[in-house]
Formats: C-alpha cells, sequence, structure tokens
C-alpha cells in the first residue's frame, strides 16, 4: 500500500509533528509512505533523518489567494499523474485543493482529510463572520472530493455535524511518542538564563504554543493582575512565535507586565521545558486534539485547560476551567494534576488506527 500524506507547510508545529510521527510510525509497519509539503525545512530534516521520502509542492502555501490553490491543483494533478498511490492523506486547509486533483488524475486515490480542529469554522471564532461563510462554502464544496472525513475528538465530529458540514467521520484521536523532559531544576534554570530573571522562588504558569488569535494568551495577559492577588509570586512563560507577538507586547507593556509575564519565543524541541512549570494552562478559543497538552499530561504537571474541542477528552472535567475569567480564578486555586494513566492517545494507538483505517479504506477503493 502507498500513502501519500499532505501538509501545507514543514515549519515547527502541532500539525508538523503529527505527519511526521505519523508517517515514522507508518514506515516501521512496512506501509510505503511518502510526505508532501510547501516550505519549511524543519520537517524536510526530520524526514531525510528518518529516511522517509518527501517531495516539496511549490504552489502549495498557507494563503487565502485561489490563484495559488488552483496553481497548486494543477502541479498537485501533474505529480499524481505520474506517481500511483492508494491514498492521499490531507492534512490542513490549503492541501485540500488537491482533494480535486486526486479525482482528476488518471491514477485515482482514496481520499482522507483530517480535521485537526474546526479553525474559523468553530462555533467560538468570533473575529470575521464573512470569512467564516466564506470557509464554510469552499470546506462544502472541497468534502465532495474526500471520501472520508476524519476527526482527532469526538467533540470536533459533533460540531461538524451540527453545522451541516458533513453527514458523518471517523474520530482518530492525536498520538505523540512520550517525551524526554529536562528536570524541573533544569528547566527553571533555561528559564532564568534566558529570561534574566531569578526565577527560584516563582511560581511559573505556563504554555506552549503559537502566539496567534487561537491559542487566546490575551485572555492571560489581561487578567494576570487578578492571577497575582491569588499568587503573588507568579510569573508566566509563553513558548512559541506568531503573528500577534507585537500585540502581545503592547499589552504587557500597557499593564506594566514587563517583570511578570514573557514570551520567550519559538525553541526547538520546547516540551522538554515542560518541568520547569508549575501549572500549565491551555486557554484557546478553540482547539482539535492538542499535542501540547498530552505532552503537559506525560509531563505530569498541573494543568488547567479551556472548555473547547477535545481538551475535555483529554484531561478530564476536573482540569477544564469555563470560558470565562471568574471561571479561571475559581480553578487557578483549586487545580490537580491530570493522571497521566488515564492517556490512551499514545502514537501506537494512532498508528494502528490509521493503518487499518488506510487499509480498509483502499481495499475498497477501485482505481
Amino acid at each position: 500500500m502507498r500513502v501519500l500524506i499532505l501538509i501545507t507547510h514543514g515549519n515547527i508545529g502541532g500539525a508538523t509533528n503529527f505527519v511526521y510521527w505519523l508517517a515514522e510510525g507508518l514506515k516501521q509497519k512496512s506501509v510505503e509512505v511518502t510526505v508532501g509539503f510547501g516550505e519549511g525545512d524543519y520537517l524536510k530534516n526530520l524526514l531525510e533523518k528518518a529516511g522517509i521520502n518527501f517531495v516539496n509542492f511549490k504552489w502549495l502555501k498557507r494563503t487565502h489567494n485561489p490563484i495559488y490553490n488552483l496553481f497548486f491543483i494543477k502541479e498537485f494533478k501533474k505529480y499524481l499523474d505520474n506517481n500511483r498511490f492508494d491514498v492521499c492523506h490531507f492534512n490542513s486547509t490549503n492541501t485540500l485543493f488537491g482533494a480535486i486533483a486526486a479525482k482528476l488524475s488518471k491514477n485515482k486515490t482514496k481520499n482522507i482529510f483530517t480535521f485537526h480542529g474546526l479553525s474559523i469554522l468553530d462555533p467560538n471564532y468570533k473575529k470575521n463572520y464573512f470569512l467564516k461563510i466564506i470557509y464554510w462554502l469552499v470546506f462544502k464544496f472541497l468534502l465532495l472530493f474526500i471520501d472520508t472525513p476524519v476527526f482527532v475528538c469526538k467533540a470536533n465530529l459533533e460540531t461538524a455535524k451540527k453545522l451541516h458540514l458533513v453527514k458523518n467521520g471517523a474520530v482518530i484521536y492525536n498520538g505523540i511518542p512520550e517525551p524526554k523532559f529536562l528536570s524541573r531544576d533544569e528547566a527553571r534554570n533555561f528559564f532564568a538564563n534566558n529570561l534574566s530573571i531569578e526565577i527560584k522562588d516563582k511560581f511559573v504558569i505556563g504554555s506552549i504554543g503559537r502566539l496567534d488569535y487561537s491559542k487566546n494568551y490575551e485572555f492571560l495577559i489581561k487578567n494576570f493582575s487578578e492571577i497575582l492577588k491569588i499568587k503573588p509570586n507568579a510569573i508566566c512563560i509563553i513558548i512559541g512565535e506568531g503573528p500577534e507577538r507585537k500585540k502581545y507586547e503592547k499589552l504587557i507593556k500597557k499593564l506594566g507586565l514587563e517583570t511578570k509575564f514573557f514570551l520567550l519565543g519559538e525553541k526547538q524541541n520546547a516540551p522538554q521545558y515542560m518541568k520547569g512549570f508549575d501549572l500549565f494552562v491551555l486557554p484557546s478559543r478553540y482547539e482539535g486534539l492538542s499535542l501540547t497538552l498530552i505532552e503537559a499530561l506525560f509531563a505530569q504537571i498541573p494543568i488547567l485547560a479551556s472548555d473547547v474541542g477535545g481538551n475535555k477528552e483529554i484531561v478530564g472535567k476536573e482540569n477544564i476551567f469555563p470560558n470565562d475569567f471568574n471561571g479561571f480564578l475559581e480553578k487557578i486555586s483549586s487545580y490537580t494534576s491530570a493522571k497521566k494513566e488515564n492517556i490512551n492517545f499514545i502514537i501506537s494507538q494512532m498508528i494502528k488506527n490509521y493503518n487499518i483505517f488506510y487499509s480498509s479504506s483502499s481495499s475498497n477503493f477501485s482505481h
């Protein structure tokens, strides 16, 4: 069986790691797997080290420009006409245009699309309703070329049904290989050295994620003075980079939090520093199934996460706060550690489920 897994770019990120782990696991199970993506050396380097085939597509980009998408359809059709695959597995919005090419190609494939979250289509997205309508129409059209949609949590599947986006779909939870962590002292020394701060007696609230609208870190910044009333020695460290950085920096300065709230930037293998956190917080407006949340479970540190996407399915309701700050304050006073024993989203299960899913899908599909 030959499987082609596609993602828009190969830069550092949760979805990028997901694609790499999936490809690596499938290769170990003797599946002939190729990974396709646009720009980004991070994924390229991982695949080269693992000896996994990959292909770069010039016109596969994170964009709203339909011209780029049309050129990608043409480019992808040409590639499929010359390379036969049983399954094409699409993993991001812009890759989904490739499903059109897959159906137009002389070498027909079984098309699978994994929703790693609902993004703009999520009910909690309230930034641009006009864009939301356009996205719904585009997705509704592109899903006509998908044989089976896959969701990473039950909550996303049920929401997609309510939105009349799909009639049904499969649920396959994300999995990760068990991370390797630095000790608490090593991680906190890293924070102290990189931020030039004294951290010995601090209560460190931390998170790892992209600095963008979906992750909602302004929720923590705007209300951090209230957190300090409960935890006077608290500081917050966010590991990650993204388009909202300047906005966050201005807000931190405006509120006088320069010695309390820190944006550490993007770091290779960021989860290794998790044990340096006294509390991991994920305040997302919307999610699929957060890989960093699973990593925090493995780190066995206290967790608080917003009640969105698959968060409750991962950590249980006792580690979930209502999507308002009063609810968060109540939870932060009595947080508990989510139990690692409850993790059933390990990498081996994900690989097994996708392998079975690919096999059953392709066996019922004629070229």
